[in-house]
Parts: C-alpha cells; sequence; structure tokens
C-alpha cells in the first residue's frame, strides 16, 4: 500500500467503531504538486483515510472473514479544511448499517474540533469468484490479516484485539 493514509490505530470496537490517526510528513512525494507554495493533503487522500479506516474496521470485525471490502459508493462527502504538514488527522469509521453484504460506514476526519472531511461509504464484502479450488479467498484473507498486524500490530488498540482472536 504506497499510499497508506493511518499511521496507527488508536481505537477499535469491532463490529462499531475504528479511530486512527495519520500525521502528514512535509516530505510526501505528491506535496511537491500540491501545492509547491502552499502544501496541503489533496482532498481525495483525506478520502482514501475514510476508506482506509472503513475497510479495516470491516475487515477486523468478523476476524479478517473477507476476502474483498470494495467501495461501491460515497455519499455526502462533504471537505471542511487543509491538513497542512506536521498536521494530525484523527480519522473515525462508525458502523451505520449492514444489509447482507453491505456496509454503510459514516466517516469523518478532523483536524482538532475542525472536520475536514466527513462521507457516508458504502462497502461490499465478498468473495474473489475464483474457484474454491485455487483458495484465493482464504490467499486473500491471510495477506489482509498479515499486512494489517504488520502495520499496526504496534498499537494499543491492535495488541488488545490480537489478544482474543
Amino acid at each position: 500500500m504506497k499510499y497508506r493514509q493511518l499511521d496507527r490505530i488508536t481505537l477499535f470496537e469491532p463490529g462499531k467503531r475504528l479511530v486512527g490517526e495519520r500525521t502528514l510528513a512535509a516530505d510526501e512525494e505528491y506535496l511537491l504538486d500540491h501545492f509547491p507554495r502552499f502544501p496541503v493533503m489533496p482532498g481525495v487522500m483525506m478520502l482514501e483515510a475514510l476508506h482506509q479506516a472503513s475497510v479495516w474496521l470491516i475487515r477486523m470485525s468478523p476476524g479478517f472473514n473477507h476476502a474483498l471490502v470494495l467501495l461501491r459508493e460515497a455519499r455526502n462527502v462533504k471537505f471542511g479544511d487543509f491538513l497542512s504538514p506536521g498536521e494530525t488527522l484523527t480519522v473515525e469509521a462508525e458502523m451505520f448499517k449492514t444489509e447482507g453484504n453491505l456496509s454503510t460506514i459514516k466517516a469523518v476526519a478532523r483536524k482538532g474540533d475542525r472536520t475536514t472531511v466527513a462521507a457516508r461509504l458504502i462497502l461490499e464484502s465478498c468473495s474473489s469468484g475464483d474457484p474454491e479450488y485455487l483458495d484465493t479467498d482464504t490467499d486473500l484473507k491471510r495477506a489482509a490479516e498479515a499486512q494489517f498486524f504488520e502495520l499496526y500490530g504496534d498499537c494499543p488498540a491492535v495488541a488488545a484485539f490480537s489478544l482474543s482472536l
């Protein structure tokens, strides 16, 4: 994941909520173009932070039972404030509704008490569609779990979660 939009997870309530943080570094590659004299995190990257937090909330809640979690819709996206280098984005993804394999997540990112972006994301949990004998779904689940613990395994909220697995 080249553009990881969460540095750490600070709170995880299975099936309910995930809170993470992202501090924007001054040397991030895309800041050279966005914008040289006024570097700020692109809105699409802030939206991606909401997406990544939502995907991890869904993936972790049933214990990595889903091979794929795909974004189907981003609704009511509203941008509020800029994020400059050195500032920290607090990202919260909260389960709003689940119907079958679709989950609606209410997500918001804040800088202090100011909202930078908010949205309702609709994500679909599904299999790869590959034949069972290929075992693609099992491989995808294992890879997601390994990636998650590689990225966030040192976070206290994650350590508490891993003890309950």
